[in-house]
């Protein structure tokens, strides 16, 4: 670059020094200067925007924004541009937008946009250059470039390794959904964007691409933050280049980061690291921390992880779970590094508060994607009635006095009681009778479709005393079957775990009390049983995420693997079920306006004196299932009507291959109609 207004005007990404020396150089006089505001805020509605750039005239007010690529990948990406657009355009602002692509491929028309709408404005007019000198711009054919740091902006003095490895990133082993992430999340940065927010579905990969994230956008140092050991150990695995399947050189596409060192990674909350032992040269000498958001403190005592390091430290963070981030805990770390990019990932579209994620969601990949695309199992809904309008349960306190409690809304209200919660169990058994003739019908059914594999069940319970009840009567109905609960001793939680995973163990159904949770993913689990109520959406949505996983090493096709939900109709669990239609664009009728099963037909499908099951085909013993696409019957399985999920695998192909076209386009000074590149390109895959 020669020098010009790159010089003069700051810039916070490549982009936007690229346009100002190539664009606003040759477009104007150096006297400009001080009509250009970078990074200006404009508060719409209490939403709060950073315009690329303001020129401020007499009359004209031009928010120039830049977009690294001409495309986007997803419909959420699209809609959120064209709100924020119609915001600012709200307040008066002319917009003007260039992408990458255009100020490198088509400079001088950039520029002569430029001028056009400067000429407009009077007090402009007289510094705009007579006869622009254009140049060819000398900028990389990727814009994942564009939201690279500025090539005149100083160095940060402990960036040496992000500088080197940023460009060196290698896509191709990424999965589509990742890869589209990407992609989106370097066009929300490139534009000025600071929060952003991934929403991707069980199976999507959320680490794989935090870590892609942290090496493609961070500048100095990067803090991935985690709300539990489990995920924090899950990325601890994906940074170590000596463990096998790491994200940095062990991906199955080939390496992320060819011919590249590894960052070096310092695992906070481990047994050699605890943040109170751990210095803050310690801390300084790592290009990437992961910690437990527990270990985060207020920053008031020296221990603390946020008094140790200073606001400038860090300049990208990754949190996952982000459903969670409404606690005090991740407001304070983004309090205290303010300047700091953050990317929230999620499976959950909504916070445990039930409130939107507080963030700008740039992508959106979402279960009936997963589904389309190989990675999740298709979900089974079986809801009955019980004998009652509304179930008993009852609490015994230590000094024997019993406490009643019926329906639901009484249930929700004990939810934050933990000692109440301990004492509940169901006065009558019968409704837990009847969810485990389901639940072993299904296991049955399942084992029958997975077999040599073992199909597992998770059930959710209110309190321990619940858990064991539940326990019990799962193995009267032949399900072995144990509890897990936070009370128990680490070797004694590890032990029951080893049971039900390892395909010797001896356990096919474990009752949790919030224990398997969020990163816990275990493909054999294939049913799942909540007989509790949910007071937020996103718990539900996680319980429900432990079993979505496919089974890889089966010779059953991801498309015939399903995951069983038996739900007490009594419990409420309609307004979630109709929340997870809707986020997938699905009708909840087809969910929801069945006629639930009757009660009194659980009791034929019983297991029977000679092992089989009665009540099957379309009698009156027969057990529905309402599937998230279909409706069928457990015994048949599934009535095969997946239109939903092959018109969005026909659309997510339209996507990548819109990307594939836009990319060829932009390298040929004659591509050839979209429609005959489809057509070539799919020849060419199917080898005809």
């Amino acid at each position: 670059m020669s020098a010009g207004l790159e010089r003069l005007i700051p810039a916070s990404s490549y982009l936007e020094e690229a346009f100002l020396r190539w664009v606003l150089t040759p477009a104007v006089d150096a006297s400009i200067v001080s009509r250009v505001h970078s990074q200006y805020p404009v508060t719409v509605n209490e939403r709060t925007y950073r315009l690329d750039y303001l020129i401020a005239g007499e009359a004209l007010q031009l928010a120039v924004e830049l977009d690294g690529f001409a495309f986007h990948s997803d419909r959420a990406a699209f809609t959120y541009d064209r709100l924020r657009q119609n915001d600012l355009a709200a307040t008066g602002l002319t917009v003007l937008r260039f992408s990458y692509d255009a100020v490198r491929g088509d400079t001088a028309r950039c520029v002569a946009q430029l001028q056009a709408l400067l000429r407009q404005d009077p007090l402009l007019t007289p510094l705009l250059t007579s006869v622009p000198r254009v140049e060819v711009p000398d900028m990389a054919g990727d814009p994942m470039r564009a939201g690279d740091p500025p090539r005149y902006a100083e160095p940060p003095s402990d960036g040496a390794y992000f500088a080197g490895a940023r460009t060196r990133v290698d896509r191709a082993p990424l999965r589509s959904c990742q890869d589209e992430a990407l992609a989106a999340l370097a066009n929300y940065y490139a534009s000025g964007g600071q929060h952003a927010a991934t929403v991707m579905a069980v199976g999507a990969g959320k680490t794989a691409l935090g870590v892609a994230a942290a090496l493609s956008f961070s500048k100095r140092r990067a803090l991935v933050v985690t709300p539990g050991s489990v995920i924090r150990g899950t990325f601890a695995k994906a940074l170590d280049p000596g463990v096998p399947g790491n994200v940095l050189y062990g991906l199955a596409g080939g390496p992320l980061l060819p011919g590249v060192r590894p960052p070096a990674t310092l695992v906070l909350d481990a047994d050699d690291g605890q943040i109170n032992q751990v210095s803050r040269e310690r801390l300084l000498a790592a290009d990437v921390l992961v910690t437990n958001f527990h270990a985060l403190g207020s920053g008031e005592s020296g221990g603390d992880l946020l008094a140790k390091l200073e606001p400038d430290d860090v300049d990208f963070i990754v949190v996952d779970e982000a459903h969670i981030a409404a606690s005090a805990s991740y407001q304070r770390l983004f309090a205290h590094f303010q300047g700091a990019r953050t990317l929230l990932m999620s499976a959950c579209f909504q916070r445990l508060d039930g409130r939107p994620i507080d963030a700008d969601v740039v992508y959106r990949y979402r279960l009936v994607d997963s589904v389309a695309d190989g990675s999740a199992k298709n979900l089974r809904v079986h809801r009955f009635a019980p004998e009652v309008a509304s179930t008993v349960y009852e609490v015994v306190w230590p000094d024997g006095r019993r406490e009643q409690m019926v329906g639901r809304d009484a249930l929700l209200a004990a939810l934050g009681d933990k000692r109440k919660m301990a004492r509940i169990t169901a006065q009558s058994e019968a409704p837990i009778r009847q969810v485990m003739a389901v639940t072993r019908a299904c296991l049955d059914a399942q084992a029958k479709l997975l077999a040599p594999i073992k199909p597992r069940v998770l059930f959710a319970a209110m309190g321990q005393a619940h858990a064991e009840q539940i326990a019990r009567i799962a193995e009267e109905h032949g399900i072995s079957c144990a509890t897990l609960h936070h009370s128990m001793s680490a070797s004694v939680i590890a032990s029951t775990r080893r049971r039900f995973e390892s395909d010797a163990g001896d356990l096919q159904g474990i009752v949790q009390l919030r224990m398997l949770g969020q990163g816990y993913d275990f493909p054999p689990t294939t049913v799942i049983v909540p007989i509790r109520p949910y007071g937020s959406f996103g718990e539900f949505y996680q319980f429900v995420g432990r079993g979505v996983r496919v089974l890889r090493h089966t010779a059953v096709a991801a498309d015939q693997q399903y995951l069983d939900i038996v739900c007490h109709a009594e419990l409420g669990l309609e307004e979630h079920l109709e929340a997870m239609c809707s986020d997938n664009d699905m009708d909840p009728a087809v969910l929801l306006d069945v006629p639930l099963i009757d009660h009194t037909s659980l009791e034929e499908m019983l297991p029977g004196a000679d092992g089989t099951t009665e009540g099957a085909g379309g009698g009156p013993g027969r057990v529905d299932a309402f599937v998230l696409y279909e409706r069928g019957h457990v015994e048949q399985r599934v009535v095969h009507e997946l239109d939903r999920v092959e018109a969005r695998r026909d659309e997510r192909e339209m996507q990548l291959m819109a990307q594939r076209y836009a990319v060829y386009a932009q390298g040929t000074t004659a591509p050839v109609p979209f429609e005959q590149f489809v057509e070539y390109m799919r020849r060419l895959t199917s080898g005809q």
